[in-house]
C-alpha cells in the first residue's frame, strides 16, 4: 500500500514539474548587453548567440573578449535558452565542455539568479546575457528576444509579467 502511495506521489511531481516546465516555455527571453554598450559596434546577428555560448566565437568585432554569462543548469529559464540556442539541453552538454576543457576553452560563467545576470553583464566589460524580459532594468538592454522558442530582433508587443 505504501508504494502505491509513493507511485501516485511520484506521477503528480512529475505531472507538475511538465506542467512548469510548459508554462516556462511560455516566459519571453531578452538577450542583454549593458545599458552603456553600443550595440551598433557588437554587429551581432542572431545566429551568432550559438557561437557565443558554445565558445566558437570569443570577441566582438573590435577585438574585446566575449564574457558570456549562463544561469545554473537547473534553472527553468536556462532550460528554455538552452534548448532554443543551443538545441540541447544543459545536462547533456557536459562531455562537449569536458572535451573543450582540455583545448582550454571553459563554458560561460555560471550564476544562480537572474539578478546576478543582471550585475554580472553591468559590471563586466564585454558581457552578454539572458534573463525574463519581465526583469529588464536601466541597467540594459535587449538586443534579442527568445519568443515561443523563436529568436526574434524586435520586441514582442506585449509581455506578459504576471
Amino acid at each position: 500500500m505504501i508504494k502505491f502511495f509513493i507511485f501516485i506521489a511520484s506521477l503528480c511531481v512529475i505531472q507538475m514539474t511538465n506542467t512548469a516546465l510548459a508554462e516556462d516555455n511560455k516566459v519571453v527571453i531578452a538577450i542583454i548587453v549593458a545599458s552603456n554598450q553600443n550595440v551598433d559596434e557588437l554587429r551581432l546577428a542572431p545566429n551568432q548567440l550559438n557561437l557565443i555560448y558554445w565558445r566558437k566565437q570569443l570577441y566582438w568585432p573590435k577585438g574585446l573578449r566575449i564574457k558570456p554569462v549562463n544561469l545554473s543548469t537547473e534553472h527553468p529559464l536556462r532550460l528554455q535558452f538552452s534548448q532554443s540556442v543551443l538545441g540541447s539541453a544543459p545536462k547533456t552538454q557536459i562531455d562537449y565542455w569536458n572535451g573543450q576543457y582540455f583545448n582550454g576553452v571553459l563554458p560561460p560563467y555560471s550564476v544562480n539568479s537572474e539578478e546576478a545576470v543582471l550585475r554580472y553583464v553591468t559590471q563586466t566589460k564585454g558581457s552578454i546575457g539572458y534573463v525574463n524580459a519581465c526583469n529588464i532594468d536601466e541597467r540594459v538592454q535587449a538586443v534579442f528576444w527568445i519568443i515561443q522558442n523563436q529568436m526574434s530582433t524586435h520586441a514582442p508587443e506585449h509581455i506578459d509579467c504576471k
